[in-house]
C-alpha cells in the first residue's frame, strides 16, 4: 500500500479517519500520535487536520446519509479509503469556508497520488459535484420516525437519541443534540496566585484576544470568544498565568474549596486540570496526593505544575484504592473523585464519545464509580469533605450512584452546593444548583460542558 503524503494535511486526516473507523480508538490520542510523527510544515496545517477529523466524526451519520443519496454505489461496500475521501470532501463542502473547487480538487489529488483508477476518481468527482450542486437544497431524513430523524440529522446513535427522548422530550433533546455538535468556546482559568482576572482581561483584550470576556459562572474563568489560535502561543500561557479548563470543570474545584495547609487527595488526577486549580485555591500551601492509572498523564501533570510555578504534589501511578491500602496514609481533609465516566457531557469537545459508547456502559461504568466512593471513604477524616464529579449527563452515573452510596454510608451527608459556591462565585452560579443537592450543567441550557458534582461531608 503506497504511503500517504506526510506533508498533505488532507492525506494525514484521511489516514487518521481510516485508523479510527477500523478500531474506534480514542480520537484525541490518535490525533496526537499521528501529528507528533507527521512533518506538517505549518501549524495551520495541523489545525486543519484536527478540524477535518473532528468534523467528519461529529457529522458522520448525516454525511453518510447525504453521500448515499448521490452515489450509485453503497458506501458500506466501498473500501475505507474511498469512503473517507468522500466524507472529507463532503464535510469541507458543507461545513467549512474552504473554496469548493479546492475541496474537490484536493480529494482527487490524493486519489491520484494513491494511484487509484480513473473510474474511482470519476466516482468521487461525480458524487462531490452532486453534493455541491444540491448544497442549498439537501435532502432531509424522513421524519415519520423521530428517533431515526434526529439520529441522522444530528449524527448520534439511535440508542442514545431514544434514551434522551424518553428523559427530556423532543424539544429539549433536539436542543441538546444541536448544542453537543457545536464547538465549545475556549475557556481559560486564571492562576490568581500570579495575576488577577481583571488585570489579565485588560491585557488580553488590548494585546492578544480582543474578544476575551469574563466567564459568568467562575470567578477565575475567561472565555476566549472566537479564538482559533494555539493557546501555547499566548504569552500568559508561558508566564504561568493561565490553564485551559472549561467553566463547569472549574466549578468542581470551587465546590471542594480546599483550605491552605490542607491534605488533599485527587483520586483521578489525569493531566492535572483540577489538581493545579486546587493548589491555587490552597495558595500553594498544603499537601496534594495525585493518583492516575497512566504515567504519561502524570508526567504532563508535573509539567503543568512547573509551568504554573506551583510546588509538585506527591504523584502515584496505579489504582488509587489498592495503592492507598498499601500506603495507609494519614486521613485526608479533602478528597476529589473526578470519576471515570461515559463522557456524554463533553461530546462537543470529544465527538468520538458518542460512537465509542454502548448501552452496556451504563451498567459497567457505575460499578467502577461506586467502587471509588466506597474505597476512598475510609481515608477521609471525620468532618472532611469529599466531592464526586463526572462529565456525564446520565443519572446512573450521577444521582443514582450518590443515592446508592448514601444508603450504605449514613456517616456522609450532602451539602448544598449553592451555599458553598455563592461564597466565591458570581450569584449566577445558583442557576446550576438543583434541589439543594447537586451541581449540574448542560451544553444546551448553560453553554457549558455537561457536568455533575456533589459535596459530601463525613459527619
Amino acid at each position: 500500500m503506497p504511503r500517504l503524503s506526510k506533508t498533505n494535511p488532507r492525506a494525514v486526516a484521511l489516514k487518521i479517519l481510516i485508523r479510527w473507523e477500523k478500531g474506534k480508538p480514542l480520537l484525541d490520542e490518535v490525533l496526537s500520535q499521528v501529528l507528533t510523527k507527521s512533518v506538517l510544515p505549518d501549524e495551520r496545517d495541523r489545525a486543519l487536520v484536527s478540524e477535518l477529523v473532528n468534523g467528519v466524526v461529529r457529522h458522520l451519520y448525516y454525511l453518510d446519509f447525504i453521500l448515499a443519496r448521490f452515489s450509485e454505489h453503497p458506501l458500506e461496500k466501498m473500501d475505507p479509503e474511498v469512503r473517507n475521501i468522500l466524507r472529507l470532501g463532503a464535510y469541507q463542502l458543507l461545513y467549512t469556508r474552504i473554496p469548493e473547487r479546492v475541496a474537490i480538487a484536493e480529494s482527487l489529488k490524493i486519489l491520484s497520488a494513491r494511484r487509484r483508477g480513473a473510474w474511482i476518481r470519476g466516482l468521487v468527482n461525480a458524487v462531490l459535484h452532486k453534493v455541491l450542486e444540491n448544497k442549498d437544497n439537501l435532502p432531509e431524513p424522513p421524519d415519520f420516525n423521530e428517533v431515526y430523524y434526529l439520529s441522522v440529522k444530528y449524527s448520534f446513535p439511535e440508542w442514545l437519541v431514544k434514551r434522551w427522548l424518553q428523559r427530556f422530550g423532543r424539544e429539549e433533546t433536539e436542543a441538546l443534540l444541536r448544542a453537543s455538535n457545536e464547538r465549545s468556546p475556549l475557556v481559560i482559568r486564571v492562576n490568581t496566585l500570579r495575576v488577577s482576572r481583571d488585570s489579565l482581561l485588560v491585557y488580553l483584550q488590548k494585546d492578544e484576544v480582543p474578544t476575551a470576556k469574563p466567564c459568568p459562572y467562575s470567578p477565575s474563568g475567561i472565555v476566549l470568544e472566537g479564538f482559533r489560535g494555539k493557546i501555547s502561543e499566548l504569552k500568559p500561557y508561558h508566564f504561568g498565568w493561565i490553564s485551559v479548563q472549561d467553566s463547569a470543570s472549574q466549578l468542581v474545584g470551587f465546590l471542594l474549596n480546599p483550605k491552605p495547609g490542607a491534605k488533599v487527595l485527587d483520586a483521578c488526577a489525569g493531566v492535572g486540570g483540577k489538581t493545579t486549580h486546587m493548589a491555587e485555591l490552597m495558595q500553594d500551601k498544603g499537601t496534594i496526593w495525585a493518583f492516575d492509572l497512566y504515567e504519561w498523564r502524570l508526567e504532563k501533570l508535573k509539567e503543568n505544575f512547573q509551568r504554573l510555578g506551583l510546588k509538585l504534589p506527591k504523584v502515584f501511578v496505579g489504582d488509587v484504592v489498592e495503592k492507598l491500602k498499601e500506603l495507609q496514609p494519614p486521613f485526608f481533609d479533602y478528597i476529589l473523585i473526578d470519576a471515570p465516566c461515559t463522557g456524554t457531557g463533553v461530546i462537543r469537545k470529544h465527538p468520538d464519545v458518542k460512537w465509542a459508547r454502548t448501552e452496556e456502559d451504563f451498567l459497567r461504568v457505575p460499578e467502577r464509580q461506586l467502587r471509588l466512593l466506597e474505597g476512598l471513604a475510609p481515608f477521609l477524616k471525620k468532618g472532611g469533605i469529599m466531592v464526586y464529579a463526572t462529565c456525564s449527563l446520565e443519572p446512573e452515573e450521577n444521582e443514582q450512584i450518590i443515592e446508592r452510596f448514601l444508603q450504605s454510608h449514613p456517616e456522609f451527608m450532602l451539602e448544598d452546593p449553592a451555599k458553598v459556591l455563592s461564597k466565591t462565585c458570581p450569584e449566577k452560579v445558583k442557576e446550576l444548583c438543583v434541589e439543594n443537592k447537586y451541581l449540574r450543567t448542560f451544553p444546551h441550557k448553560h453553554g457549558l460542558d455537561g457536568f455533575f458534582a456533589v459535596r459530601l461531608r463525613k459527619v
